[in-house]
């Protein structure tokens, strides 16, 4: 024991290098304990070591930010500290007192990292949210960061009551009081308060200790993710700063460039030329006069066969011009119809541009080349004739001879010039949305939504899935056949997933529309989607439409001649009955018949418009538990298009569905029931269990 006197800085302890063996009573001036995040002050009669485990090393550094003096005590446990307090029985008040409060700037530092290390998690999957977007502006090839994407969130270290904190806070508080009414009490009080402190303030160290841990863990997966942000800022600040004229102008005479590159002769070149100069000029190029849409018209004819010259040369090409990406991609050709801002975005997209990973969600051109090699069939036709059926018809009106039509199967050009006359040309106007002022190029004047906003990339489509088939898990899953003799399975029936293909249109557009459910007439084919690869509506109820429509195409598809025919139940059945003889239904009310009345009107009696609204509000409501629906129309759905588990038992409690949910439960319990013994006798039998037995059994299970 002695007293030691400290210059203003002098380290005392330095952490993870000092070995405690002592314990020091501050009895003049200020001392700061800090670590890597955290710091805290100890004043007179404040306890060096409180916090610290004898033998270990220091985890905080202390310093003396004034001249000081301190008392020292050896340190080997805890009756080390019972003994220094009995020593000092005149001040044992004053030592509780600022134990106290020690152990509240303790407190408050933990409280203060977890909030900020909480912060900077919730900032780091708000900047990789936005990541994407952020690339796009940049010019930038978005990358995956792995090790950011398996980050949770910090965790409180239970060890600490939540009302410890306020208990100690108010003790704090209330400090001159407690001096001279309680502490000085007892010498037994004071020690008391001392050794809860005692005890307190290593339960923090140890909730800081994880906390710190986590902090480092986090800086460490996150490093590069928070280094590629940085430049990523930097560099959209650098485009801002060009955009408000500190730079120069990125694309410039993009039609010629274009036009160039395509090799298309030079009368379509000086016509289509001609064509986007009076569009430009025009301050009413979409209204309704046969000039504007004559002009129009002019420009889609120009622009398709522009178009296939230039698609065709990129297969070709390995160097590819950004002004023809953006052609491609988004219809482009000219700057100043785009508008600067707009030029530069579209630079970027392009530029920025990553393939799908799964090869479902694909640019129009991408989809064209799956076409051109072969790789699929082209699409239907406005006529709803595949290509096979088009080119039987063509023979069988005269059009074609069987010597054409045997050169025409497989040639690639000619399956080329089926879907670019169809599923683009057609495609390209319907999710456009304003058909009878379409035009296939792209124009600022169409643009009503930050295209950073409104560009479908690939993981934003499959987010909006995602969430749909968290509640209609089986939209996309079709009635498939298992058998396998050869280990007793005569057959079962499973549902099979078989995800779309989503082709994005290039066109700023307000629809999302199913192409084709299927390919020929093979039921286990991809459908084939349509949607503008910037769009400009509300992208969740655009999804569910479009998927609502696929539910009722599926529909029509597997049940055939039978898809009306009630005896035959299906979602199309119920619901065409449904709205064909809802009068004479019971179970509905006058105002709900008025309502049904009035819907008819609105879709001109066409019943699938109306199950799409109906869907919309079944997944967008309705399964959150807002009801919108009548009665009847929530059991078809419900019994054609259950919710998940997570959503029915969100729902279970509601009456109107509880009834349905237990049949449900029991009819899939039944169906389960003999599918679960045959994977029991397999798995009994030494048998390989094949995976469409247990995919069944979680599908019903869902």
């Amino acid at each position: 024991m002695g007293l030691v006197t400290l210059q203003k800085g002098q380290i005392v302890h330095k952490a993870l290098t000092d070995t405690v063996n002592t314990l020091e009573i501050l009895v003049k001036g200020k001392i700061r304990a800090t670590d890597q995040f955290t710091s805290f002050h100890l004043n007179i009669g404040g306890i060096i070591g409180l916090i610290e485990s004898p033998t270990k090393e220091y985890q905080y550094t202390y310093e003396a930010i004034e001249d000081s003096s301190i008392y020292t005590y050896p340190y080997e446990g805890p009756a080390d500290i019972l003994s220094m307090l009995k020593a000092n029985e005149k001040i044992t008040s004053i030592l509780a007192s600022q134990s106290t409060y020690t152990t509240y700037e303790i407190f408050h530092e933990y409280e203060k990292l977890y909030d900020n290390t909480l912060l900077e998690f919730k900032k780091l999957k708000s900047d990789y949210a936005i990541y994407p977007e952020l690339c796009i502006k940049a010019g930038e090839v978005p990358s995956r960061f792995e090790k950011l994407e398996l980050i949770v969130p910090p965790v409180k270290n239970d060890m600490i009551a939540a009302w410890e904190y306020g208990y100690i806070k108010s003790m704090k508080e209330k400090e001159a009081v407690l001096n001279k009414a309680f502490y000085s009490l007892s010498q037994e009080i004071a020690i008391g308060t001392v050794m809860i402190s005692e005890r307190n303030q290593k339960l923090i160290a140890v909730s800081l200790k994880f906390l710190t841990a986590y902090k480092k863990q986090l800086k460490r997966n996150t490093s590069d993710f928070t280094t590629t942000m940085k430049m990523i800022n930097s560099k959209i600040e650098n485009i801002e700063n060009a955009e408000n004229g500190d730079g120069e102008i990125i694309i410039n005479n993009a039609l010629a460039t274009i036009l160039t590159y395509s090799g298309v002769e030079s009368a379509l070149s000086s016509k289509f030329q001609e064509e986007i100069s009076l569009f430009k000029a025009s301050e009413s190029r979409y209204d309704s006069s046969d000039e504007a849409r004559m002009l129009r018209k002019s420009i889609s004819n120009s622009f398709y066969k522009i178009y296939k010259k230039v698609f065709l040369k990129s297969l070709t090409t390995k160097d590819i011009p950004i002004e023809v990406k953006m052609f491609l991609m988004f219809g482009f050709v000219d700057e100043e119809l785009a508008g600067e801002k707009h030029t530069g975005t579209l630079c970027n997209i392009a530029k920025s541009y990553v393939p799908d990973s799964s090869g479902n969600i694909l640019l129009l051109s991408e989809w064209l080349k799956k076409i051109y090699k072969l790789q699929v069939e082209p699409s239907r036709n406005e006529f709803d004739q595949d290509w096979l059926t088009y080119l039987r018809e063509q023979k069988a009106t005269g059009s074609l001879k069987q010597e054409q039509i045997e050169a025409m199967v497989n040639n690639p050009e000619s399956r080329l010039d089926f879907e670019i006359q169809n599923l683009f040309s057609l495609g390209n106007r319907m999710t456009f949305g304003r058909i009878s002022s379409f035009v296939p190029v792209f124009d600022s004047m169409n643009v009503i939504r930050p295209l950073n906003l409104a560009y479908m990339t690939a993981p934003k489509i499959k987010e909006h899935i995602e969430k749909i088939k968290s509640i209609d898990f089986g939209v996309f899953c079709r009635e498939a056949v298992y058998s396998n003799p050869d280990i007793g399975i005569t057959q079962f029936y499973y549902a099979e997933e078989v995800e779309p293909y989503i082709i994005l249109m290039p066109n700023a557009g307000t629809r999302a529309s199913l192409w084709q459910e299927i390919e020929g007439k093979k039921r286990n084919t991809k459908a084939r989607m349509l949607i503008s690869i910037f769009n400009l509506e509300n992208t969740d109820a655009c999804m569910i439409k479009l998927l609502g429509e696929f539910r009722w195409e599926m529909c029509k598809t597997e049940q055939g001649v039978h898809w009306n025919d009630v005896t035959d139940p299906s979602l199309t059945s119920l619901y065409c009955d449904y709205l064909q003889f809802f009068k004479k239904n019971a179970a509905l009310s006058a105002e709900q018949k008025d309502k049904l009345r009035l819907d008819l009107k609105k879709y001109n009696n066409n019943y699938k418009s109306i199950f799409i609204a109906d869907y919309l509000a079944y997944l967008k409501y309705e399964a959150n538990g807002s009801l919108r629906l009548n009665k009847v129309t929530r059991e078809i759905l419900f019994n054609t298009c259950p919710f998940s588990k997570k959503y029915r038992e969100a729902v279970y409690d509601n009456p109107q569905y509880k009834e349905l949910i237990n049949h449900l439960v029991a009819h899939n319990a039944n169906i389960a029931k003999p599918l679960q013994n045959l994977e029991f006798r397999l798995k009994k039998e030494g048998l390989q269990v094949p995976h469409e037995l247990t995919d069944q059994i979680e599908y019903l299970n869902k």
